[in-house]
């Protein structure tokens, strides 16, 4: 993998491995059995969430920890591990964002941990040095995050490292996103079918009319488009599943 000048592969791998850490939480926490954060991280926080359907309850979605090296503060968010969390993934209707417009899962979501990441990161003290970071569903929240911090000032200089991520918001939010957050990483597979979800547009061409099934839905979406923020950084490993080409540990695997 080509890596850019700017960025920073240690932060990457430690911010892949804490990603990893988010995933056992839930783990933990679908077995009723305790959980803390390991190495030699302060944990300020631990986020948390109830996603949409019936039978949803509240599950955490990872955590903010500091660095008691380093001194850099890690907003950590997990991805898709619940039935209930692919319908917050599939939830493509856009509701409104200070920036434009974002998906409705996703917000709804994140909307849940904004006033603990903030808090937490306020807890940090002041002007600390913040990396937001996620995989999948997580890389989502992980642009949400970013943009929180960025636009409340919490932490107006919140970098972003993401793993896997899908679109997260209209034009105007990308446009928003990309000229206020000063550095943000989108890793991505190219053969992860995630990275290109939602749609950037449901329109087929201009004028067409919906003539089979998969246009008739499109044609329900139109209106709605979406954009990825950040800088790309992609390499390409085909595992021979969707799953497979998706998992984190293949991301880890092309950044060592």
């Amino acid at each position: 993998m080509f890596l850019p000048a700017g960025f920073d592969k240690a932060i990457a791998l430690e911010a892949a491995a804490l990603v990893n850490q988010a995933y056992d939480q839930f783990d933990a926490f679908q077995l009723g059995q305790p959980w803390s954060l390991a190495g030699d991280y302060d944990t300020l926080g631990l986020l948390s969430a109830k996603p949409e359907g019936l039978l949803a309850r509240k599950e955490p979605f990872g955590f903010v920890a500091r660095n008691r090296a380093s001194r850099i503060v890690f907003v950590t968010l997990r991805g898709t591990k619940s039935l209930e969390d692919w319908i917050s993934d599939f939830t493509f209707p856009q509701v409104r964002h200070p920036w434009g417009k974002a998906e409705q899962g996703f917000s709804y979501l994140y909307d849940q941990c904004s006033s603990n990441v903030q808090g937490f990161v306020r807890g940090a003290g002041a002007a600390p040095s913040v990396v937001v970071t996620g995989h999948s569903l997580g890389a989502g929240l992980a642009v949400l995050a970013t943009a929180d911090l960025v636009f409340s000032r919490v932490a107006p200089n919140a970098a972003m490292y993401s793993f896997a991520g899908p679109r997260v918001g209209d034009l105007d939010f990308a446009t928003q996103f990309n000229g206020q957050v000063a550095l943000a990483w989108r890793i991505v597979n190219t053969e992860d079918i995630v990275t290109t979800v939602p749609l950037a547009t449901p329109v087929l061409a201009a004028g067409s009319q919906p003539h089979s099934p998969i246009s008739i839905v499109l044609a329900l979406a139109q209106g709605l488009n979406y954009e990825h923020v950040g800088v790309p950084l992609c390499f390409t490993t085909h595992k021979g599943s969707i799953p497979a080409n998706h998992a984190m540990q293949v991301y880890i695997s092309a950044l060592t």
